[in-house]
């Protein structure tokens, strides 16, 4: 048959690893460098390395390569030559109490900072107590409280006397909720008697209606008067307070001053310095807080201004941080306000309840984030391009649980942060394409592959990451036979037999599964049974819509045949990809011919069943007819091509070869093989092109052959290019070196004509024409035909 110059042997379809390269190449478990990503990992030390403005790094790459992995260790490993890290914390603003100041420190010093400034209050405590307590303070305290006590008292008599020479007496009242109240009454024999009883006299005429309003007025007189005269004494008190606060604060202020000495001597930054000075002025002006047995409602939130609010504390560290933020909103990523019970900040105390975010935690370091995550949050999105660009961020207390919002206006923090993202392809250019900020901060992208070159190294690392994964969980050891195998699914998993796939989360999988198949048989380490096992019980488990299609086929449902030859019609294939698992199905592609002038009919565009690059891939096929049959006479056909029993969208190009020949056979009327189906995609000049899914394609036809009965003839067409990604599965390669299913490459839409029809496709000669017999005249001399009856029939 003309066919078998096209069959490929089973040595170009092997990709087989031996047992015996595991063992060479095992060089057991070692290290945690990431694996077969030379361009990534170039990127990611680019971006870590470079501190200018912008040089933040977006991460792409199909899932499970290790992305975040890979981010997170080579972050972690990064060792600067100079690390300046710096602490940050808030401070009260005595200028303005809603806005807290923002202080930096060298690493650690910052908690040292809130110690002193903790000491410093407990000596200027314990000064005022010494103070309080000392002879010569309390012989002063005591003479100038008893010289105002008399002069308070000699007051208080001089009134009372003038009341009771006018009849009047001061006296305590007690209301009906407890309180007592200061009131003056009028003398009944020597007695304070109620106003009422004097109003009633008068009513009932006991005594004159005059001298009730005497009394009266006199009372309201005197009333006037011992207001006045409480003023001045309260007047007179807060004097007294002021005297002794004076001389409080003269004795004092040099102690104070000395401690602040200490202090500020410590730290050599002069806004610390300044806040220091702040701090001094404020404790002296209010010394009064700082006695003993002030009450402690009365002293605790006025002593609570004195804190400091630790934000970042970088003591003992030797590496930048790392931090990963697995759910970057914007409380998350910039830092909230701690509210009270009562949904309260409490008050002037608010600035030791802001708690860092993310962002401030890996101020020095690197914030790492899934970019979908971030970018889905427009708030939190917005707020970081603010941030990387203006390399400041300001914390924004949010509304408390009960709606109230906290005046505050903290200090914007100063930050010198990398921000990592992970994420796709398409958010990356999406991102790119349509925001003109991303483009100016994220100047870096690592691309991960999902395959690296197979050769004697990363076959090693394969090797060494199965045993790592192994050790670290505790699983089953695999042998040398086992290890080929993990080797195998890697190379069929990257698609190229010359590759293997840096997806090793897929393979971790893997390894667990197989360990647990091994489990259930008693073996003691995991072999190559246990792996094939787990990959087939894997694909097992997904594939239940394959399994009830493939029984529409085998019942007849779906009609398609699998041997004999037919006029017009060939067995595509297509691929049904679920995400999760993919897997291949035959359809047959049918073609219909009559001589007329509609051209190529595509009745899946017709009905609004295809997309855009198949009716691209149908308007190739007509361009294919008239370059290479109607160079002579114009193309007068009529034919149209229908994927049969289809009723969902058809896109792709990759049944274009299959269609032509279809209609090429439609048109000679020579049958083509139903035992071998076809895919490739082709150009307008007869080139088959390579398509995706080969290797799904194939072992989908194979496996509805092998339950209709293998009948030593059936195969699968290819393009040529597409050898290298035949990674079939054992059972399709055993198959193939029995003779009982065979694997055809092809390059050309010709070559496929030998194959299918089992005929010589011809070639055109200077003339133009094709050689008497062959199949290619055979087409042309039938549309020169047609093209004859359309002329003839317009006649």
């Amino acid at each position: 048959m003309l066919a078998d110059r096209f069959r490929l042997s089973i040595e170009a379809l092997d990709y087989s690893v031996s047992a015996d390269d595991a063992i060479r190449l095992d060089g057991g478990a070692w290290g945690d460098a990431v694996i077969g990503q030379p361009r990534a990992l170039e990127a990611l030390s680019m971006g870590t390395i470079i501190r200018a403005k912008g040089y933040n790094v977006f991460v792409t790459g199909a899932p499970g390569t290790g992305r975040r992995t890979a981010v997170m260790r080579t972050l972690s490993a990064y060792e600067p030559e100079r690390l300046e890290l710096r602490d940050a914390a808030y401070v009260y603003g005595f200028g303005s109490p809603i806005a807290p100041v923002a202080l930096y420190f060298k690493a650690g010093d910052a908690k040292a900072f809130k110690k002193d400034v903790h000491g410093f209050i407990e000596n200027v405590k314990k000064l005022v107590t010494l103070h309080a307590e000392s002879g010569d303070a309390k012989k002063r305290k005591e003479a100038l409280e008893a010289e105002w006590e008399a002069e308070e008292n000699g007051r208080l008599a001089a009134f009372e006397a003038e009341l009771a020479s006018d009849g009047f007496r001061v006296v305590q009242l007690q209301g009906e909720d407890g309180q007592t109240a200061t009131d003056i009454l009028p003398l009944k024999d020597g007695e304070p008697v109620p106003f009422e009883e004097f109003q009633a006299a008068a009513e009932k005429g006991s005594i004159p209606e005059a001298d009730f309003a005497s009394i009266r007025q006199r009372y309201l007189a005197h009333m006037d008067a011992m207001r006045l005269l409480f003023v001045e004494l309260r007047r007179g008190r807060a004097g007294l307070e002021a005297r002794l606060s004076e001389l409080r604060t003269k004795a004092l202020q040099p102690l104070v001053h000395a401690e602040i000495d200490i202090l500020s001597s410590r730290y050599d930054d002069e806004r610390t310095r300044e806040w220091i000075r702040a701090l001094e002025r404020d404790v002296v002006s209010r010394l009064y807080l700082f006695q003993p047995n002030l009450p402690e409602r009365k002293q605790r939130p006025p002593l609570s201004r004195y804190g400091v609010n630790v934000l970042s504390d970088r003591g003992g560290a030797t590496r930048p941080p790392v931090i990963f933020e697995a759910n970057p909103s914007y409380a998350n990523l910039f830092g909230s306000l701690e509210h009270g019970p009562d949904g309260q900040g409490e008050g002037k105390a608010a600035y030791l309840k802001i708690r860092p975010g993310s962002i401030i935690k890996a101020s020095g370091g690197f914030l790492v984030m899934q970019a979908e995550d971030l970018v889905s949050d427009g708030e939190a999105w917005a707020a970081v391009k603010r941030v990387l660009g203006s390399g400041g961020v300001e914390i924004q207390p949010q509304t408390g649980p009960m709606g109230q919002i906290v005046a505050l206006k903290p200090e914007p923090l100063e930050l010198d942060v990398k921000i990592v993202l992970i994420g796709g392809e398409m958010t990356y250019d999406a991102l790119y394409s349509a925001d003109p900020d991303f483009q100016k901060i994220f100047k870096i992208c690592a691309e991960f592959d999902s395959t690296m070159p197979r050769n004697d190294a990363s076959l090693r690392e394969y090797v060494s990451f199965a045993r790592k994964i192994t050790l670290e969980e505790g699983l089953t050891e695999p042998s040398p036979g086992g290890m080929a195998a993990i080797a195998e699914y890697g190379i069929r998993l990257s698609g190229y037999r010359d590759r293997l796939s840096t997806r090793f989360s897929k393979i971790a999988d893997l390894i667990r599964e197989a360990d647990y198949r091994a489990s259930l048989a008693g073996k003691e380490t995991i072999d190559a049974p246990s792996v094939v096992e787990a990959e087939r019980v894997r694909s097992w488990l997904a594939d239940l819509p394959e399994e009830k299609i493939a029984d529409m086929i085998v019942s007849g449902e779906i009609i398609l045949e699998a041997e004999g030859s037919r006029i017009g019609r060939v067995n595509g294939l297509a691929v049904h990809d679920r995400g999760y698992y993919a897997f291949g199905l035959p359809a047959v592609i049918s073609a219909q011919v009559s001589p007329g002038e509609s051209g190529v009919i595509n009745i899946e565009g017709e009905s609004g069943l295809s997309g855009e690059i198949y009716d691209k891939a149908v308007l190739i096929v007509e361009g294919f007819l008239r370059s290479r049959y109607a160079r002579r006479f114009p193309l007068a056909v009529s034919a149209s091509i229908c994927f049969e029993q289809s009723y969902t969208a058809i896109e792709g190009d990759s049944a274009s070869s299959t269609a032509v020949y279809a209609l090429l056979s439609a048109i000679a009327g020579v049958p083509l093989r139903q035992d071998v189906a076809v895919t490739g995609s082709m150009n307008q000049m007869g080139q088959i092109q390579p398509v995706g899914g080969v290797a799904e394609k194939v072992e989908g036809f194979f496996r509805i052959c092998k339950r209709a009965g293998l009948s030593g003839t059936q195969g699968v067409m290819v393009p040529r290019q597409n050898v290298v990604n035949l990674t079939l599965s054992k059972e399709v390669l055993d198959a193939v070196r029995s003779g009982d299913f065979s694997i055809y490459a092809v390059s050309t839409i010709d070559e496929g004509i030998e194959v299918l029809a089992d005929r010589a496709p011809g070639v055109m000669d200077a003339a133009g024409r094709f050689p008497k017999g062959s199949f290619n005249a055979m087409v042309a001399d039938e549309l020169l035909r047609m093209a004859e009856t359309i002329k003839e029939f317009k006649e």
